[in-house]
């Protein structure tokens, strides 16, 4: 009888944390492509209209951008970053931050920060958001004495919360669970049954307001035994650019770290600057990275220009995440993998003209190749990519790029991101 009760409690707070995450994500989402959509086709264009006093004003607006997004985040620390790391705390008990305070600055700050044209994602802040308001859910049901036995753990409904939060992002339900089971703390008192309820909760919801259109549409031909050499290379390769990525990522960081609140405000002023500055002379690699996927399934790209914008985009995202700004770090690293991925892709068709090699199904196997290692979760990385496509037939050739990048990872002794 008590274990039913236990099922019964894991299904129905699974259910109302991913509801309540998926909407609060489908809010934030629905920021972030506004914010996204008016930098891409209005700023962007309005620069380079001939007229000096549109860059101007729109330098004015950065500072104004600069100080509110730092004010906001001098008054709730917690919501600085992408969130992933803040989140696996607040899971393990290490910090306890005001859930509402932190929902509203991410909700609020991070989309501002995509309109100035950082190089930032959704995903990071999209855990954040979920994991507060798991934690939102758990506060309210505590304070109306809700928690009669069975009881449930905070830390179930922190997890819960953070898959959920990923799931309704991106319409990735099993991507949301894997997630969750590969970063966050596993303890006897967080049950599976609950996250994947969370999940696929989050799921349906973002999938009733956004659908479930596919973000990418590659599919590598699993027939064709030759490629799985490839993709074990390519793996390697990922492995070795990713934990370079990602120490040059927490050096920067750490470097920024000595600077004291006041000076941080000034170079945070310098930086929304210096996002105009990119928007205006290299609009590919601003925003999360849609754009630049967009260029590199274009034919005509040269190396030449996907070696400027696996440089600028390298360069750039490192910036951006690593000064602390609200806003997630994932996406612009896949879009890093897709272009490594891209050039490596390129190398082989001109080494071996005569295989048949698809420049484009290393592309999908850069981004997971470089995910797996920066963030060290390689079931996300394969599902993620399988979820963004819309095609489980890519399972095995993601899963052998994943096993050598995570695989070379551990050999170079990494340490990740999260």
């Amino acid at each position: 009888m008590k274990q039913k009760k236990y099922i019964i409690k894991r299904i129905s707070a699974g259910f109302v944390t991913g509801i309540f995450s998926g909407l609060i994500i489908c809010l934030y989402r629905f920021f972030m492509s506004l914010c996204d959509n008016t930098l891409n086709h209005k700023i962007i264009p309005s620069l380079h209209n001939g007229s000096f006093l549109y860059p101007a004003a729109w330098g004015a607006g950065l500072l104004l951008l600069s100080r509110f997004v730092y004010w906001s985040i001098c008054l709730e620390p917690k919501a600085e970053g992408g969130g992933i790391t803040h989140s696996i705390e607040e899971a393990q008990g290490v910090t306890d931050a005001r859930w509402w305070s932190v929902l509203l600055v991410k909700l609020t700050s991070a989309p501002l920060c995509i309109l100035a044209g950082f190089s930032l994602g959704k995903t990071g802040s999209a855990v954040e958001i979920g994991t507060m308001s798991g934690k939102g859910i758990y506060r309210y049901l505590q304070s109306f004495g809700c928690h009669h036995q069975p009881r449930l753990s905070s830390t179930e409904y922190y997890c819960t919360g953070a898959g959920a939060g990923l799931s309704a992002l991106f319409c990735a339900p099993v991507s949301g669970l894997m997630f969750t089971l590969e970063k966050f703390p596993r303890h006897k008192t967080v049950s599976v049954l609950t996250i994947a309820v969370g999940s696929l909760s989050a799921f349906l919801v973002g999938h009733l307001f956004f659908g479930t259109s596919p973000i990418l549409d590659t599919i590598i031909p699993m027939q064709q035994y030759y490629y799985y050499p490839a993709l074990a290379l390519l793996g390697i390769l990922s492995g070795v650019a990713g934990k370079y990525y990602a120490f040059s990522l927490k050096r920067y960081a750490k470097m920024l770290s000595k600077y004291n609140k006041r000076i941080n405000g000034l170079l945070w002023s310098i930086l929304f600057l210096l996002a105009g500055v990119v928007c205006y002379f290299f609009p590919a690699i601003t925003g999360s990275g849609n754009n630049m996927l967009a260029l590199l399934k274009t034919p005509a790209t040269s190396y030449t220009t996907l070696l400027l914008l696996l440089f600028g985009k390298y360069l750039f995202s490192m910036i951006s995440s690593g000064s602390g700004l609200p806003g997630g770090t994932i996406f612009p690293l896949l879009t890093v993998g897709a272009c490594i991925g891209q050039l490596y892709g390129l190398a082989l068709c001109s080494l071996f003209p005569g295989t048949g090699f698809s420049p484009a199904c290393f592309l999908l196997g850069g981004m997971s190749g470089f995910f797996t290692t920066a963030l060290g979760a390689p079931l996300t990385g394969v599902f993620l990519m399988c979820e963004f496509t819309c095609c489980y037939g890519n399972l095995l050739p993601l899963c052998t790029v994943c096993f050598f990048s995570h695989l070379t990872a551990k050999l170079i002794n990494h340490k990740t991101l999260a």
